[in-house]
């Protein structure tokens, strides 16, 4: 049975990112990423779903470039990944990491600034002399994201993890990223907090008009927050349809060897001080 894509064309929907044939391949033979193909529109929010080991962490870091694939292509728009253009990519994609990925011992603000390296010239970076706008924008991303003013001097150890993955969700909107790709982003917390998380980036996904492209292991979490979900195992796509249609049948398709069940086609090293200004 042919897997099912969301995708359009002929004056439909236009992929803003694009996989096709992707493959990842490790010394033992093993593939992380086995022919993996499908596109994903402006402003979805795609929650790649499946098993630890499945390739879904694998598929999100192809989009920056922090995987080298063995072959296929990734496109962001008409942009096709490539030495040549990695730069330039890096620039418009974002990632919430599972484990956080903060420097504890600096301030938030440091940590939120440090989203902006691809803007900023190493030696500001490296002295933590970021540009009044800059402090201006980390400030408005962290009220966004529920954290006041009173935070920004505190170091990220200090934090709960809740408290901490929104901090990862303020560096991930400094630069007003076109795609925001959210590897396990609540894999570490609990599930009251984990909603309070998913709940925040689908809401700033939707007002910047950003997709997002999210790997989750929990199945409800996936129904709940997932405009489209897309179930890996073993390195290849088995699911790829509407949250609505992943049913009982195609959780054990997915979760339990059984067969593939398609819906219908459908870091700053100097502390320094900061403070908010009005914007």
């Amino acid at each position: 049975m042919a897997r099912a894509t969301l995708t359009q064309s002929g004056g439909g929907v236009q992929p803003h990112l694009s996989f096709a044939g992707l493959v990842r391949q490790f010394p033992d033979g093993v593939r992380a990423l086995d022919d993996v193909s499908f596109d994903v529109p402006k402003g979805q929010f795609c929650v790649v779903l499946g098993r630890s080991g499945s390739g879904k962490t694998t598929l999100l870091r192809s989009v920056n470039g922090l995987t080298e694939l063995d072959g296929g292509t990734v496109r962001l728009n008409d942009t096709e990944m490539a030495r040549g253009t990695l730069r330039a990519i890096r620039r418009r994609v974002a990632m919430v990491h599972q484990q956080f990925n903060l420097v504890e011992r600096a301030s938030v603000a440091a940590n939120v600034l440090s989203g902006a390296v691809a803007e900023v010239s190493g030696w500001r970076v490296h002295l933590g002399w970021y540009p009044e706008t800059l402090r201006a924008r980390a400030c408005a991303a962290l009220h966004r994201v529920g954290l006041d003013e009173i935070h920004l001097n505190r170091r990220a150890a200090a934090l709960s993890g809740g408290q901490q993955q929104r901090v990862g969700i303020a560096r991930a909107l400094l630069l007003n990223p076109e795609v925001i790709l959210a590897d396990e982003p609540v894999a570490s917390l609990d599930p009251a907090i984990s909603r309070e998380i998913l709940t925040l980036l689908r809401d700033v996904a939707r007002e910047r008009g950003a997709t997002v492209l999210c790997s989750l292991h929990q199945t409800d979490l996936a129904r709940e927050f997932a405009d489209r979900i897309v179930g890996m195992r073993s390195g290849r796509v088995v699911f790829d349809g509407p949250s609505a249609r992943f049913d009982a049948a195609a959780e054990a398709a997915l979760y339990e060897n059984t067969p593939a069940v398609v819906s219908p086609k459908a870091p700053a090293t100097l502390e320094r001080s900061y403070g908010c200004t009005p914007l």
